[in-house]
């Protein structure tokens, strides 16, 4: 048990060395998560969506400022940043994620004064471990897409937000203005937290008197003035794109899940078990205002329960996991609160420990997603010298209608895996997925193969009908097919007369 002279005396060293002890221990951890999780998998090949980021940066910024308003319906902030990682460096995967990676490391930094503030210093060292170890922001650390940077924009405003709170600093107002503007530009799902900030910006002002509750809307209506532009940018793009989402409806466990994440919620569990019964004594510190509390709930919970009941109501399914990445700050929050307060100084570092043991165990790799399109694209250059014909099947939803490969706005873009990895050979275009209307398609396009002794077709997860179809449809004329390794949920074969 730590000492002190007295009650009411000055800190003893002893607690001083045993604070600075814990500070290097958890630094330590958090290293070893960032390089594991976060720096690793940066060299790895690109995913599909981060392929469409490539071909929106790589013309130049005119076509940069059309494509991303045509394909993907968002600011372009995110894509320049992109883009000056790519004249910069060169189109390395580890370059173009580079500035996500940044933007990750400001964003656990933001997460860790914001944490200290609203709760204290325990809870924010385990709230930024398990920042770390979360799935989503180590997906998002080493993705080259938007969701790093707008967690930290999110982190900064919110910080902001809470120094305005506590100073009135005009200053912080701007600041705060400014950031949480430039957030909904990283992209618009990062929204529901925006509000949220607001209700509890409302709330501290009405109960401190720091600021004048009606310096809120003032600068909300200014946040709004500026955001205008990006309403007529939303509204050409919905009306413009016929498909827009992917996945299915989600279930109650998704949601769960989503809430609870099955790693970070074991991890927990377990590490506060280990804690209490290695060392029960806990160390609960000063409760943190039922303000503090509330934020972090309704941070964590707010973006899923939303894209969960628009994905249930509504045709739209937007109940996937990076899109409500937004509210992983909210919920490590409260789960380093949670651990602060059931365990002491030693049980703090059995649960980090583990945490930081699970997450490496559970997702802890040198690639970054699971389709390898960059060795995919390499091994069909390697058969007969990239002479081939190449079919390959769409993977982008938006071709599921076949006239959309003939679309000039979206041929290179529904093919950007090929425009980052070029296969070599003669590309021949296929749909999302094999139906009655795409097989009538290919029907069209197969006298292209009539004089070929050998051909390649690529098909991700969703296109696999393309090759059973493919090797009955050709068995007559003597094809059998092979597949050509392991590129994760992309599939590679190798059709030979024989």
């Amino acid at each position: 048990m730590l000492t002190t002279g007295s009650e009411s005396g000055p800190v003893q060293p002893e607690i001083t060395s045993d604070r600075e002890k814990a500070g290097r221990f958890f630094g330590i951890l958090l290293a070893i998560a960032v390089v594991d999780l976060w720096i690793l998998p940066i060299r790895s090949s690109f995913w599909l969506d981060e392929t469409a980021t490539f071909w929106a940066i790589k013309d130049g910024v005119a076509n940069l400022l059309h494509r991303t308003a045509e394909w993907s319906g968002q600011s372009p902030l995110y894509y320049l940043t992109a883009w000056l990682a790519l004249v910069t460096g060169g189109r390395q995967e580890w370059v173009l994620r580079l500035p996500s990676l940044i933007a990750m490391i400001v964003a656990a930094w933001l997460l860790y004064k914001l944490a200290a503030r609203l709760f204290d210093l325990e809870s924010a060292r385990l709230a930024v471990l398990s920042f770390a170890c979360s799935w989503q922001v180590a997906f998002a650390a080493s993705d080259a897409r938007p969701y790093a940077l707008g967690l930290c924009l999110l982190l900064g405003s919110a910080w902001l937000l809470v120094r305005w709170l506590d100073t009135g600093g005009a200053r912080y107002a701007a600041g705060y203005l400014l950031l949480s503007v430039l957030t909904i530009y990283a992209h618009y799902l990062f929204g529901p937290i925006v509000m949220v900030l607001g209700v509890y910006a409302v709330s501290r002002a009405l109960g401190e008197g720091k600021i004048k509750v009606w310096q809120l809307p003032a600068v909300w209506i200014a946040a709004g003035v500026l955001m205008l532009p990006l309403v007529s940018q939303l509204r050409h793009f919905y009306q413009g794109r016929a498909v827009h989402t992917f996945s299915g409806t989600p279930q109650f466990s998704d949601l769960f899940a989503s809430i609870a994440p099955p790693v970070l919620a074991g991890s927990l569990a377990v590490g506060l078990l280990l804690a209490r019964l290695i060392s029960p004594e806990p160390d609960r510190g000063t409760a943190p205002g039922r303000d503090s509390v509330l934020l972090a709930a309704a941070w964590a919970l707010a973006p899923p329960l939303l894209l969960f009941t628009i994905s249930v109501l509504s045709p739209v399914k937007l109940f996937v996991p990076r899109y409500y990445t937004s509210s992983m700050p909210g919920l490590c929050m409260l789960a380093g609160w949670m651990a602060r307060s059931i365990a002491g100084r030693a049980g703090q570092r059995i649960i980090a420990t583990v945490m930081v043991v699970a997450a490496i165990l559970n997702y802890g790799t040198t690639s970054h997603g699971n389709e390898d399109w960059s060795g995919a694209m390499r091994k069909i250059q390697s058969e007969d010298g990239g002479n081939m014909p190449v079919l390959i099947a769409s993977s982008f939803v938006e071709a599921t209608d076949p006239k959309a490969l003939d679309d000039p706005r979206l041929r290179e873009v529904l093919f950007a895996p090929q425009e980052m990895y070029p296969p070599g050979g003669t590309l021949i275009r296929l749909p999302y997925r094999l139906d009655a209307e795409s097989a009538k398609y290919v029907e069209r396009i197969l006298p292209a193969l009539d004089h070929q002794d050998r051909f390649v077709l690529v098909v991700r997860f969703e296109g696999m009908t393309f090759e059973p179809w493919l090797r009955g449809r050709l068995a007559s004329q003597g094809f059998r097919s092979e597949m050509l390794g392991n590129f994760g949920a992309v599939g590679v074969f190798r059709f030979s007369r024989h």
